[in-house]
């Protein structure tokens, strides 16, 4: 089973995030605070079954959301970087490596 592993990265400041995988919630926390020295706020993994998959990222207090697909390729592992723009979006990259954080 692949593993998308879901960082919340810059922009995110007292925020409640609450994270969907095709419509199942997966992640839900208030308070999500970006560490400014490592542009780095939270994360959560989930284990996929299917080969593509919807994620529906929604900052509530912001009325903001963003619906992202997603392609698994195997059973490698995707990496999700998500953040909050200054214009006030969500931005995410994808990536099959791990993201570093200093």
């Amino acid at each position: 089973m692949p593993l998308l592993h879901i960082a919340f990265e810059e922009g995110f400041y007292d925020d409640t995030v609450v994270v969907r995988v095709n419509d199942q919630e997966v992640y839900r926390k208030p308070n999500v605070k970006t560490e400014l020295q490592i542009g780095y706020a939270d994360s959560c993994e989930v284990d996929v079954r299917e080969d593509v998959i919807e994620v529906v990222v929604v900052l509530p207090l912001r009325s903001l959301s963003k619906s992202i697909p997603v392609v698994f390729r195997g059973s490698a592992p995707v990496y999700l970087g998500l953040s909050i723009t200054p214009e006030g979006g969500i931005s995410e990259r994808v990536s099959g490596a791990p993201f570093g954080y200093l």
